[in-house]
């Protein structure tokens, strides 16, 4: 029994994360180069909070987006395969659609979810869509810090 409890502490441990209180605040990142855009990529209320899923974008690692965390990173244009992948335990659905990057405009992907609980009962859910300049502008600037992104492409 001990075992077992200490293997579910450490577990639990390894995958909560935080944004660091030192990390930037929201600006837009510069413009990228011909036949490029900037696709941002934000989370905010998808639970459970105090865990990450790992982000990819056509196999390649982004981030590991902590709740109230946001990235940018730099695709061609042209369709990409983007993929939410939650921890097993957390009872949130793994997600995995295609992107339409236009070369030059800017896309807001938002990772979100929602949360039922009936007493020691509970239900999750995870989902991730685009959203409007002016909406994710105004949420990401509200809540979020940056956090660069562990793959480049």
């Amino acid at each position: 029994m001990r075992i077992a409890l200490t293997l579910i502490l450490s577990l639990s441990i390894c995958a909560c994360a935080t944004v660091p209180s030192n990390a930037p605040h929201y600006r837009r990142a510069a413009s990228p180069g011909p036949g490029l855009a900037n696709v941002y990529i934000y989370r905010i209320g998808a639970y459970p909070t105090l865990r990450t899923p790992k982000v990819t974008i056509d196999g390649s690692r982004i981030f590991d987006p902590p709740e109230k965390s946001y990235t940018v990173v730099t695709l061609p244009g042209g369709l990409h395969e983007m993929k939410i992948d939650w921890v097993w335990d957390t009872g949130s659905p793994d997600l995995d659609f295609p992107i339409s990057v236009v070369a030059g405009q800017s896309l807001y992907i938002k990772i979100t979810g929602s949360f039922r609980g009936n007493g020691l009962a509970y239900q999750v859910g995870s989902y991730a869509k685009e959203v409007p300049q002016a909406t994710a502008d105004y949420e990401i600037a509200d809540c979020c810090r940056f956090i660069a992104s562990s793959g480049t492409r």
